[in-house]
């Protein structure tokens, strides 16, 4: 081969082996910049162990995923209360003792008082029923006597309602001399009677007609006698 067929045989391959070279450096220049993503087993792991599928949230720590921790619900306070009502008693005379007392003021009327003689809480519940000697029904209710609330009589407490005999004017029918009134005590509902009855001797010369009525239980004497 000739000295200039040398020459170019050598350019050559030095061609060749920057052009190689240079690709390879190429490579690995693209290698370090954009690595191909790799995610490990145990990210793999935290990961399903840590999202419970379908929710969108977090689990509780130490719970396994898709298994909801069994929690016990806390009382609220109106189902304490709810539960603490269901225990208490109503007023009766098998808990209280019960009188009725004429009074001056206003004229006409007789205050009703029932006292707790027992050692635990009880509720005068609603209005008292009155009846009057053999009286087929209950005499009316003053509605607008309403309480803002259940009067809860501790022991030694009394809860008091008016009654008002007959009209001031001497309107009302069937004027008559009554000598006997049975108290009966509603229940929790209002709409029905609980507990034992009281029976009472009426004050002398005790006059009712068909205006007769009496207030709902108040825990105030003057609330009771106003009406």
């Amino acid at each position: 081969m000739s000295t200039a067929g040398r020459i170019t045989a050598a350019a050559l391959v030095a061609a060749a082996a920057v052009t190689i070279t240079a690709c390879q450096g190429q490579s690995v220049a693209s290698n370090q910049v954009s690595p191909a993503p790799a995610t490990s087993a145990a990210a793999n792991e935290l990961a399903s162990s840590t999202a419970t599928p379908g929710s969108g949230s977090a689990a509780r720590p130490g719970t396994p995923a898709g298994k909801p921790a069994a929690t016990t619900p806390a009382a609220t306070p109106a189902a304490a209360k709810g539960k603490a009502a269901d225990r208490l008693v109503a007023c009766s005379a098998a808990n209280s003792k019960v009188t009725v007392n004429p009074i001056s003021r206003p004229i006409n009327h007789l205050a009703l008082t029932v006292t707790n003689t027992s050692a635990k809480p009880c509720a005068a519940y609603s209005s008292p029923a009155l009846i009057f000697d053999d009286a087929q029904a209950a005499i009316q209710v003053v509605r607008e006597s309403v309480p803002q609330s259940v009067v809860m009589l501790e022991p030694g407490q009394s809860a008091y309602a008016g009654i008002r005999l007959s009209s001031a004017d001497g309107s009302g029918a069937h004027g008559r001399t009554a000598h006997d009134l049975t108290v009966y005590f509603s229940g929790r509902s209002g709409n029905d009677s609980t507990g034992t009855p009281a029976h009472l001797t009426l004050p002398k010369d005790t006059h009712i007609d068909d205006s007769a009525a009496a207030t709902y239980w108040q825990s105030d004497f003057q609330d009771a006698i106003k009406w």
